[in-house]
């Protein structure tokens, strides 16, 4: 029967990208490398920088505050800095290069305490703590946040501590914490890890209710983050508790979670892989060294279990495996220039998640080009195109990008002017009125060449002077393209003065016709008067 135990949480990350370490042993086999300085179990393990580090734990005799750094690539070990509180069982996690312990025990009580280590600066500052103190739990980082889930807390009655459900969330980007939903089943001492963005809580134990004492379990309860939600996937291939599990991330073997030792009624080396495609388990090659309370931690997709208890003794063995298929999967490649968008010109933009032999990209589906680096692309046509990168490992496996499509755009817009039209105006005022065929970020007018005049559409242009003159419109593109067009009109009045003038001449010249007329007609009958008086006398 297990009665105590002291949980390990196996945080991991990858190498920086274009490393890629060096193997001198086979997959599916275990080797030993250099062991831990200081034999221990239940400390915490995590990965920054491509460099594993060991904190805190147990000796047997002792707590301990000790930080030691693992180098994968030159297998050795250095001393570092000393957290601050001495204790284990806690929970760690990497995030952002900084790696944070939380939780734990100290003495023989539980704590909140959640202390952070620079592992560039080699020092250490204190957070804010965990709401419920606790210990035998596991910590994983999820789009910016930390899981603190289950583990066991203090309990009034014997034997004075109990698993429990809780999901505590630690933002560390401000320092608070909130809570999410509740584990289904609380279990303190499991196996934990992180695959395709949802938490794995494997294994575990949880006091029994009757004569039974502690109950070990096969459970494997999967949470979502993203929805808040539990599900339950297939149970593993045995019980299992305080093993550890790492879960490989797809960059040189495909993404598998890995448990392995911990107590199954004994002390166990089994190893057990799960398939999250088909949510299934296998075994694979059994730890050499069978332990419980040890770390795991992964580099690159290489495997490393650290100290432990092997039933005898603490320990501070260090066994590497490379899991099978190693170095079968291609070279993972994204495309962060061009976006599915529109431009002017087009740089190519990419990162590759491991070291190549070469890249190169496709257009249109036409032949490879080399490049070494990012690079801006020759001038391409006018219109819709498409991209592919593709880039080779050293090992013969081809990787390709993602296809982008883009689309190249030189021409301004096109601006058709309504008003004015090409001919004579009798009036001093004309209204711009035009069209634009897409969004614009300037717009202008000049007229006769003078200063361009800043507008935001149609508009009214008052006191134009009589002649000639030639309007010229400008607009910008989002993308910078500029166009202009020209209408020529006149301005010629309408004679008004002149043909005032013209109409009093007439008048002037009918009434002067008129007097002329009148006049001789008078003078007609005076002689005809005249003559008659004549010849009556």
């Amino acid at each position: 029967m297990l009665l105590v135990g002291l949980a390990v949480l196996a945080a991991f990350e990858v190498l920086p990208l274009h490393a890629q370490p060096s193997t001198d042993s086979k997959p599916g086999k275990w080797t030993a490398v250099a062991p831990m300085p200081t034999a221990r179990g239940g400390f915490g393990l995590a990965v920054a920088n491509g460099k594993i580090y060991a904190i805190g734990g147990t000796d047997g005799e002792n707590q301990l505050n000790t930080v030691e750094e693992y180098n994968p690539q030159t297998d050795r070990w250095i001393e570092k800095t000393p957290m601050p509180t001495a204790r284990s069982g806690f929970a760690i996690a990497t995030y952002m290069g900084k790696i944070y312990v939380i939780g734990g025990t100290v003495g023989k009580g539980y704590v909140g305490n959640n202390e952070m280590y620079d592992p560039l600066t080699n020092t250490w500052q204190t957070k804010a703590s965990m709401p419920t103190p606790r210990a035998d739990l596991c910590a994983n980082v999820v789009n910016d946040r930390i899981y603190l889930i289950g583990g066991k807390k203090y309990s009034s009655v014997s034997p004075f501590y109990t698993e429990t459900a809780i999901n505590e969330v630690y933002n560390p980007v401000n320092d608070t914490w909130g809570t999410a939903t509740p584990l289904p089943t609380g279990v303190q001492g499991y196996a934990s890890t992180v695959l395709n963005g949802k938490i794995y809580i494997m294994g575990g134990s949880r006091l029994s209710s009757g004569s039974e004492g502690t109950i070990v379990t096969d459970a494997n309860q999967v949470y979502n983050p993203q929805t808040g939600n539990w599900s339950i996937g297939a149970k593993m291939s045995s019980t299992v508790s305080y093993g550890a599990a790492a879960a490989t991330e797809g960059f040189m073997v495909p993404k598998r979670i890995y448990c392995t030792g911990g107590f199954s009624w004994e002390l166990t080396g089994q190893t057990q892989v799960y398939f999250p495609e088909n949510n299934t388990w296998a075994p694979a090659d059994p730890m050499p060294t069978p332990r419980i309370y040890l770390g795991f931690a992964i580099v690159n997709d290489v495997l490393y279990a650290i100290g432990g208890y092997d039933g005898s003794k603490w320990v501070g063995t260090n066994e590497k495996y490379i899991p099978i298929g190693y170095g079968t999967v291609p070279p993972y490649i994204q495309i962060t220039s061009p976006e599915n968008k529109t431009y002017t010109e087009v740089s190519l933009g990419f990162s590759v998640n491991r070291a190549v032999e070469w890249v190169g990209y496709s257009l249109d589906n036409q032949a490879n080009v080399t490049v070494k680096k990012e690079t801006k692309l020759p001038e391409i046509s006018q219109g819709q195109h498409s991209l592919i990168i593709y880039a080779n490992d050293s090992l013969g496996n081809m990787g390709a990008s993602n296809t982008v499509f883009f689309s190249i755009d030189r021409t301004g817009p096109k601006i058709e002017i309504i008003l004015p039209q090409n001919k004579t105006y009798d009036s001093n005022v004309i209204q711009l009125v035009f069209t634009l065929d897409e969004n614009i970020t300037a717009l202008s007018y000049s007229l006769d060449g003078r200063p361009n005049v800043e507008i935001v559409g149609n508009v009214t242009l008052p006191a134009i002077s009589n002649g000639n003159h030639r309007l010229t419109v400008y607009a910008s593109d989002l993308l910078g393209n500029t166009a202009s067009t020209d209408v020529y009109f006149n301005i010629t009045p309408f004679p008004i003065v002149a043909v005032a003038a013209a109409l009093s001449i007439v008048t002037i010249l009918l009434a002067a016709g008129y007097i002329f007329l009148k006049h001789r007609k008078s003078e007609k009958k005076n002689q005809m008067l005249k003559q008659q008086r004549l010849s009556q006398s």
